[in-house]
């Protein structure tokens, strides 16, 4: 979850500067740019969704003989995310559990309605405020007048100019450039605009980058308007004084609404564009930041997600329900973890018990008559056919190693492996030696010894984060057995001089320390 929500970031990031160049290549050729911002900020929400979960398939008239396979998207990209970025998913030893996904699913969807709420009571403000608003007529225009609000537009199915009432003391023609930039902020379906972009916003808080893509887009959308009303007809020295003198007047603003005026420093900026002149070799520029521009996008559409593919994936083929079930049925992983393999659609889910770096089932999509590729993740299932066609043995391969080889079982024993891991997980009582292997465990040795070669490895490949995370939190003070998680691993809570830290351990029979997952 978090290496999504990194890639996501990453994407998002490609993207801004993507709209940043393209808004300057709108400048120099006076075009609008609120458009580029907010097909930056759907892009961004939109882009790492569908390019993580969307397979297209092509027409069947592309090829001769049977339909072509889906082409997963993630399979089309090209910029791998870095190691360290993509073992922030949870599957290593070190890293984050899969209920810290969990938790921040319940964060991210907490932050969504708590923004909901506020635009909901923000509007209910705003009606309310409106009830002690006046109605007048200003140079025509029908508005509503405010004490110490606007100039702006307010509303969203009956949007309406609301001019602060110190205007209605100003000469004219300040009070018709200000209108002019109302009415025009009207015309242009401004308010709807602010409203789908804060929408969209809503739907990804967390991401820093779309609330400044928002922030770009609100300030996008009040220079589209300076130059509606100079194409118009405004006059420029009018219409910028003006400008200055609301600015040194406004009180207030109304909050997501079009606004005439916002900082001092963007009111310059508002200036500057205004009275820039075209420059001899406009067309050229606008050109190269376009090239620039779009190539930003297509890196942010090549950024692979995490997680990635076995190699091969994108080459699916079909087998029939008779073929597929040759594989369902049941696999011994341990005396309390098995697999279960049953048929979905043109493929399989396999769901393993007891093991906590496979909280949930994966789908496996065949690459030919025993290989499958594990959606979502660099591993291929592998069976092992007997005389009959039937599977006798599974192994997944991740990466060009054999993570799990498993012989198949009747359900009878399937169903023996189940009640052995329910009885374990009532009984809540630890392994014979799970104490030993904690003080191993605890101890960081340099070399193996006392722990599976699969852990053993892991310790070298993460040796140098796993001196800086223990570095962190000092010398163990205390640790004590909390009980036996819902994989079947003996949990502890171990208490260091700058923090506390779970440890969960699976120790074989022989007492080796199997497997080790630890996190703050």
């Amino acid at each position: 979850m978090i290496a999504w929500m990194v890639y996501a970031t990453l994407v998002a990031m490609a993207l801004s500067a993507a709209a940043l160049t393209a808004e300057r290549a709108a400048r120099v050729r006076r075009r609008a740019t609120r458009w580029v911002w907010l097909a930056a900020l759907a892009g961004s929400l939109a882009l790492p969704a569908l390019i993580t979960s969307v397979s297209l398939r092509l027409p069947g008239m592309l090829q001769s003989g049977a339909m072509p396979p889906p082409i997963a998207l993630r399979n089309a990209t090209s910029i791998p995310m870095s190691a360290l970025l993509i073992n922030l998913s949870g599957a290593q030893s070190y890293g984050t559990p899969d209920r810290v996904a969990v938790l921040i699913r319940g964060a991210w969807l907490a932050a969504s309605l708590l923004m909901l709420l506020a635009l909901l009571a923000s509007s209910l403000l705003l009606h309310r405020r409106k009830r002690g608003w006046s109605e007048t007529t200003v140079c025509g225009e029908h508005v509503l007048v405010a004490p110490d609000m606007g100039p702006a537009v307010a509303g969203l199915l009956r949007p309406r100019i609301v001019l602060p009432a110190w205007l209605l003391q100003a000469p004219e023609r300040q009070q018709r450039a200000v209108l002019a930039h109302e009415r025009a902020h009207l015309e242009a379906g401004d308010p709807r605009l602010i409203a789908l972009a804060v929408m969209l916003l809503m739907l990804m808080p967390w991401n820093p980058l779309l609330w400044w893509q928002c922030r770009r887009l609100r300030r996008a959308v009040e220079v589209d308007c300076d130059a509606r009303v100079l194409r118009g007809g405004g006059d420029i020295g009018e219409y910028c004084e003006t400008l200055i003198h609301v600015g040194q007047r406004q009180a207030s603003r109304i909050r997501l609404v079009p606004a005439m005026c916002e900082s001092g420093s963007f009111l310059e900026e508002r200036i500057k564009l205004m009275l820039m002149k075209p420059k001899k070799w406009a067309g050229l520029s606008a050109l190269a930041l376009v090239c620039v521009s779009l190539g930003m996008a297509v890196f942010a559409a090549q950024v692979t997600p995490p997680g990635g593919a076995a190699p091969g994936a994108d080459r699916t083929v079909t087998l029939t329900p008779s073929v597929l079930d040759r594989y369902v049925g049941f696999y011994r992983v341990s005396p309390i973890s098995r697999v279960a393999v049953t048929r979905f659609g043109n493929g399989l889910t396999i769901d393993i018990s007891g093991q906590i770096a496979a909280p949930t089932p994966f789908h496996a999509v065949p690459l030919g008559a025993d290989r499958f590729a594990v959606q979502g993740k660099p591993a291929i299932a592998r069976f092992t056919m007997d005389a009959s066609g039937q599977a006798t043995r599974m192994d997944v391969d991740m990466n060009g190693r054999t993570v799990l080889d498993t012989p198949r079982i009747d359900k009878a024993e399937a169903d023996r492996i189940d009640a052995a891991l329910a009885a374990r997980i009532k009984a809540q009582k630890p392994y014979p030696g799970s104490l030993k292997a904690l003080r191993l465990l605890l101890s960081d040795p340099d070399s193996g010894a006392g722990m599976s070669a699969d852990l053993a490895r892991i310790r070298v490949q993460q040796k140098a984060s796993r001196e800086k995370y223990l570095a962190e939190l000092g010398p163990v003070q205390s640790y004590t057995f909390t009980g036996v998680n819902r994989f079947g691993n003996d949990v502890y809570s171990v208490v260091r001089a700058h923090g506390t830290e779970t440890v969960t351990l699976v120790v074989g029979r022989d007492g080796t320390l199997e497997s080790a997952f630890r996190h703050r």
